[in-house]
């Protein structure tokens, strides 16, 4: 790969920390060749530690991007976590990039970011289309399906009731684990190209809500229920727990997608861009049975 510069953006969050392992571990990537962006420099000492560039870098202060870009060949630009609208920080770094002089920018952007019912669909979409309209040489569009992992994080309050509440209807999801998705966007700025693509990164199996259920029973000895109900009962359903708008209309949204097929697919751009196959829902599971079994327990 020569002395190419690579440049990772939001390095100490959870995807972010896990594709500078895989740069580092799986592409054997030399440290002094690569370059990482944080808020908090002192969070990733230990990958400066080791060579590697760590600098500072808030997308909401865009004097501080040109920066933290410049220097770097190909850049992983990972959309932020953030409370409010995310767009003007989208964009301040896609302005940056162009800037610095980047040459190649992959993005981490939604399944179907331009048709998507979900709240936040639209950041994604004005994020893609900023990059398309830039002078950067060339870019990767990467439509992550959704996290295996948000399970994790849902799964408490399904074990809790026993129940499964869903306004997906017969909606095929092709979810997919965040280290697969972690391990294609390294190899998106490793071998980078100098074409403009879009890429829709799936999971090997696309499934409704009730095939996952069953899967799900059946690997972890459970006998959780499907309850299917329309998007105003959801809504409904949601709100009588206390949960805050924000949240109830975030979860109806993405039910609304994922019933709209939205997030259904296959993984024929993953394989593309990473030679191997993503692992299935069923091997997820069962290497991740002791935490969702023990969540189980906990809610026993």
């Amino acid at each position: 790969m020569s002395s190419r510069k690579l440049l990772v953006t939001g390095a100490s969050g959870k995807f972010g920390s896990l594709v500078v392992e895989q740069l580092l571990e799986k592409f054997n990537i030399d440290p002094t060749q690569l370059i990482v962006t944080t808020r908090d420099v002192n969070k990733l000492k230990f990958l400066s530690d080791r060579g590697v560039d760590v600098r500072e870098a808030d997308f909401a202060k865009p004097e501080s991007l040109v920066k933290a870009f410049t220097g770097a060949d190909s850049m992983l630009f990972i959309s932020i976590d953030a409370n409010g609208p995310r767009t003007e920080a989208h964009l301040n770094a896609v302005n940056a990039a162009e800037m610095a002089g980047i040459r190649h920018i992959s993005y981490t952007s939604m399944g179907s970011a331009d048709k998507s019912p979900v709240v936040f669909a639209f950041e994604h979409e004005a994020t893609e289309q900023a990059i398309a309209k830039s002078n950067i040489q060339s870019w990767t569009i990467l439509r992550n399906n959704w996290y295996f992992e948000n399970f994790i994080d849902y799964f408490a309050s399904i074990f809790q009731t026993g129940f499964w509440l869903t306004s997906s209807g017969e909606g095929k999801v092709a979810q997919i684990s965040r280290e697969d998705l972690a391990y294609a966007a390294a190899a998106s700025i490793v071998n980078d190209s100098d074409t403009r693509q879009v890429l829709s990164l799936n999971g090997s199996d696309a499934l409704t809500a009730k095939q996952m259920l069953n899967i799900i029973n059946d690997t972890l000895d459970t006998n959780i229920q499907l309850v299917p109900l329309t998007d105003d009962e959801y809504r409904a359903k949601l709100a009588s727990f206390g949960l805050p708008e924000a949240i109830v209309e975030l979860c109806v949204t993405m039910d609304e997608h994922n019933r709209k097929d939205l997030a259904d697919g296959n993984d024929d751009d993953f394989m593309r861009l990473t030679g191997k196959r993503p692992q299935s829902f069923s091997d997820w599971l069962i290497n991740n049975k002791k935490t969702l079994v023990s969540l189980a327990e906990q809610s026993a």
